[in-house]
């Protein structure tokens, strides 16, 4: 369940609900049977703490059992009454829900769509109410009430009829003809109605702003707060949590946010150390940073060693530090005789005579060992993800980055999960189609 989900439930128990937040939340049930647990779990607990307090006041205790009453925090018989039918399963011992096999759309398109869902997501299969992620690509979806919309990977889409859907994130595309006039998107913030139109919304996974952009027609935006106002062709606004924001946007590019002024360090030096270094010719190709935990002799082990020049940095003025790494494929060893999951530590080197460790032929016992150093970050790869960009920040690797001495800062790669003959890979500044390692830093 979503933070937006607990909002809507505890804002009811408390008396705070707006008619719109019910109606949203009552939709959102219907939809959800996680959701339906949770509030019929609150209510319960809800119940418990008025019995309780009514008791202890010497009051009917009939009247513990009552929820909300006043018209703005009233939920309607239909949701009561759900909640009810799931109270008498509980009881029962039994959860039962019937997929609903009400159809509201048809996929009109994929185009390397890869999606999350109970439904079948085939081009030209119908769909009904119900959550849907799409994880990768683009996908086009028909409604049965003429609406159109097309979203783009990553994008959270609750389905509710052919005349409603809420938009957890994503970005999306929306052609409503007249025949679907009052079409309705509801966000985190507030909700939409269409008027016969074409417009985009644009509300990024973890962002607290969702953009609204009319290519053509009209819509009206209705804030959480009571706030509406309606957009015309080639108008836009910006939604947050405590405003409304319209403004000019005729080519619906969109608004860069200010960000924070980033210095991105490419490696001053790299390398790959080897346990048989005997056995080296052929496996250290310099397009590649190796890793590996052999569990069986003979031992190949590998591990990265990377260092990063940041003499030019007022490391009073760093805010934020994170590397860049991205796996690739090294083309050695077999992913199938691997564990499913294998762990990683980013290690720092310290000032001083360890940091001193040479780019060429470095041999296994010259190098920093693992005991002497100190883990600043972790990851894990699943062995079916032989590429795939990664982020390491944390608070050990700011730490050590502003303690800094030397004007360089340098790590080890290393594999805790003892595997079988894969080699994992990680792109060097010298790979021709990943970008490698690269240190990120923020200042004030």
């Amino acid at each position: 369940m979503n933070h937006r989900d607990q909002e809507l439930i505890d804002r009811y128990f408390q008396g705070r609900a707006s008619d719109e937040a019910i109606a949203e939340l009552e939709a959102r049930m219907l939809i959800n049977p996680e959701l339906r647990k949770q509030y019929l779990y609150d209510a319960m607990a809800e119940s418990d703490l008025r019995s309780f307090a009514l008791r202890e006041e010497g009051a009917n205790a009939q009247e513990a059992i009552a929820l909300p009453t006043s018209p703005r925090s009233r939920m309607s018989l239909v949701l009561l009454s759900a909640a009810a039918a799931a109270a008498a399963m509980i009881i029962a011992g039994v959860w039962f829900f019937r997929d609903n096999p009400q159809t509201v759309g048809t996929i009109a398109s994929s185009e390397q769509a890869g999606w999350q869902s109970e439904q079948p997501t085939l081009d030209g299969t119908a769909f009904g109410p119900g959550s849907y992620v799409l994880q990768t690509g683009l996908a086009t979806l028909a409604f049965n009430s003429g609406a159109e919309v097309t979203i783009e990977a990553p994008t959270k889409i609750d389905i509710i009829s052919d005349m409603r859907v809420i938009f957890d994130y994503g970005q999306a595309s929306f052609h409503v003809p007249d025949r679907a006039f009052g079409f309705r998107v509801d966000t985190p913030f507030g909700h939409v109605v269409d008027h016969g139109t074409k417009f985009s919304l644009q509300l990024p996974k973890g962002t607290d702003e969702a953009t609204f952009a009319v290519q053509e027609g009209k819509i009206a935006l209705h804030h959480h707060n009571g706030d509406v106002q309606h957009l015309l062709t080639n108008e836009a606004a910006i939604m947050t949590a405590g405003a409304l924001e319209v403004y000019v946007d005729p080519l619906a590019e969109g608004r860069l946010p200010a960000k924070t002024p980033v210095t991105a360090i490419s490696p001053s030096r790299e390398t790959t150390i080897i346990y048989n270094y005997a056995n080296a010719p052929g496996r250290l190709p310099p397009d590649f940073l190796l890793v590996k935990h052999q569990a069986e002799t003979p031992t190949v082990d590998r591990r990265a060693l990377i260092a990063f020049d940041i003499s030019a940095l007022d490391l009073d003025q760093v805010s934020a530090a994170r590397v860049h790494l991205n796996a690739v494929p090294s083309g050695m060893g077999q992913v199938t005789h691997m564990p499913k999951i294998s762990e990683f530590v980013l290690l720092a080197i310290p000032d001083g005579a360890l940091e001193n460790w040479k780019a060429d032929g470095l041999l296994w016992e010259e190098a920093p060992q693992l005991e002497e150093l100190t883990p600043v970050a972790r990851f894990s790869l699943a062995r079916s993800e032989q590429s795939k960009a990664i982020t390491l920040e944390s608070a050990e690797l700011l730490e050590h980055l502003k303690t800094d001495k030397s004007g360089e800062v340098s790590f080890m790669l290393h594999c805790t999960t003892k595997g079988a003959s894969l080699v994992h890979g990680f792109a060097s500044s010298l790979h021709r189609e990943a970008a490698g390692p690269i240190l990120e830093v923020e200042t004030h």
